[in-house]
């Protein structure tokens, strides 16, 4: 269970923090969220999320089956993330060096706790980060949860899958299709909980305009839709929580086993 960590904007619910509001207004753009999660078929759900309107940070984190205690871990994640970034922030250091050094320190935090468990045991959370700030939104991840930038008809993914699999696609080893089926497509070489996470963890802008939507999700979504699903989705869902609502079950509805949970962000213009 994460607890609330900035006051009455956030509740805690289940294993999800959310926000008590849908809406708020950022420069020149209102921001529209929509938010679930579902344990789908697992006994437990080790996916967490958290939303903060006040300062525009969204973090979604996916607990490693793999690894033990991957709910603690998971809710470690959004929690450092929001405190790091909420104190940061008032220190008015850089953005991307805030979402970097909050990644930072939740992987020490997680890799300190996974010490103190029995031998041979781990913890272990991907995570996916985006902050808006004075304009620009600022997106990192570790792990395969994923962002997702819907604009008009194109979809484009913000991430990259920090997998063997994926790794054996950027050295030229496997095809993006052979990937896909390819038995290390699930193996992580970088997450939180990760003890030799040495290099710095990348951190990517982007300018928000009118009409986008971002997705951040993790692989019990995003495996099992469609970039079809994602292109079409504004169009028949306006509302965002209405969108994920559809995106959730669709993946349920096709075949995935793992927890599902998502969040979208959608960025409307203000009217003069």
């Amino acid at each position: 269970m994460v607890q609330s960590l900035m006051g009455d904007r956030i509740a805690t619910v289940g294993l999800a923090t959310l926000t008590l509001t849908g809406a708020t207004r950022m420069p020149n753009f209102v921001l529209r969220v929509g938010k679930r999660s579902e344990k789908g078929l697992r006994t437990n759900n080790e996916d967490n999320f958290a939303i903060d309107l006040d300062r525009q940070l969204f973090v979604v984190a996916d607990g490693m089956g793999g690894q033990e205690r991957g709910e603690v871990a998971s809710g470690m994640a959004v929690e450092i993330i929001l405190r790091v970034v909420q104190a940061r922030l008032a220190t008015k250091e850089a953005p991307d060096e805030v979402v970097r050094q909050a990644m930072h320190e939740a992987n020490a935090a997680i890799v300190e706790s996974g010490q103190m468990q029995p031998e041979g045991r781990c913890m272990g959370t991907t995570a996916v980060v985006a902050l808006q700030h004075n304009g620009t939104v600022y997106i990192s991840n570790l792990g395969d949860s994923r962002a997702y930038l819907i604009r008009g008809c194109d979809v484009h993914q913000l991430t990259v899958d920090h997998s063997v699999a994926q790794a054996l696609v950027a050295s030229g080893a496997l095809t993006p299709e052979n990937a896909r089926f390819s038995p290390y497509q699930h193996v992580l070489h970088k997450f939180l909980g990760c003890a030799d996470l040495h290099s710095a963890v990348e951190v990517h802008p982007f300018s928000p305009q009118h009409g986008d939507r971002l997705l951040l999700a993790t692989d019990g979504l995003t495996n099992h839709v469609s970039e079809e699903d994602l292109r079409i989705g504004p169009n028949l869902y306006p509302d965002p929580q209405e969108w994920i609502d559809h995106l959730v079950k669709k993946a349920l509805a096709n075949g995935s086993r793992d927890n599902v949970t998502g969040v979208v962000i959608v960025f409307e213009k203000i009217k003069a």
